[in-house]
């Protein structure tokens, strides 16, 4: 007797728990759902360090070239003819004077990445040149975040075609920036942003454009140099 109470009260005091099968089900559960949130949450991440990163350089290389013109630099107005030595005498004593950088590359591989610049739907950019950048006699330069700048001179026929805005000179700079420097998948649009450089300052690319021309050259059948909009209108939500 004492045996069967002691048996009795020990099922009665042993709490239930959960099977083998019932276990695994509840981890494949789990990692269905960490497999459907987690890539979303670092893609979300991913995103928002774009914006970020978009939107610094952006402003610095703004700032930068309003100083520029404040000290005299309009000969940045008179490179038309694309020549190298011009714009590196006008990097040099100006432009420089507001960048921080690691390295200067004039018309010379070694401030680009080494392979083609693509535009949005994946062809090679215009004036793609492996390895060196993105132009015809360019200065290029490697910033101290590591994010990649090609200087190249602009006439003002691209200038209202892929800026919308007139100028009153026959050219200017056009300013590629890419924003994690030789690291895939160096595409304009998606890590390569396009601005140019007018008498009313730094302008991105399509700007004045409407939203359908924006939307259209930011896809598969653009070459994304309207992308650069998304970013910089984008709230931080």
């Amino acid at each position: 007797m004492k045996d069967k109470y002691s048996l009795s009260l020990f099922l009665e005091n042993t709490k239930p728990a959960f099977t083998l099968a019932e276990v695994l089900i509840t981890l494949v559960i789990i990692g269905v759902i960490a497999a459907i949130t987690i890539p979303a949450i670092i893609s979300n991440y991913t995103e928002q360090e774009k914006y970020s990163r978009v939107k610094k350089t952006y402003s610095t290389l703004a700032n930068a070239m309003t100083r520029v013109k404040a000290d005299g630099g309009d000969m940045i107005f008179d490179v038309v003819d694309q020549n190298t030595a011009n714009i590196k005498q006008w990097y040099n004593e100006y432009l420089s004077n507001y960048l921080i950088t690691t390295k200067v590359c004039y018309d010379s591989a070694g401030c680009w990445n080494l392979g083609d610049t693509k535009n949005y739907k994946g062809e090679n950019a215009t004036w793609n040149r492996r390895g060196v950048g993105v132009g015809i006699n360019i200065v290029t330069a490697i910033l101290n975040d590591g994010t990649y700048i090609d200087i190249d001179a602009c006439g003002r026929g691209d200038i209202f075609n892929y800026f919308g805005v007139s100028i009153n000179t026959q050219s200017s700079l056009a300013l590629y920036f890419d924003i994690n420097g030789s690291k895939p998948p160096n595409t304009i649009g998606k890590d390569i942003f396009v601005t140019v450089f007018t008498e009313n300052g730094l302008v991105p690319a399509y700007k004045d454009k409407t939203a359908a021309q924006t939307d259209a050259e930011c896809s598969k059948s653009g070459r994304g140099y309207s992308c650069i909009q998304k970013y910089l209108k984008y709230n931080n939500r």
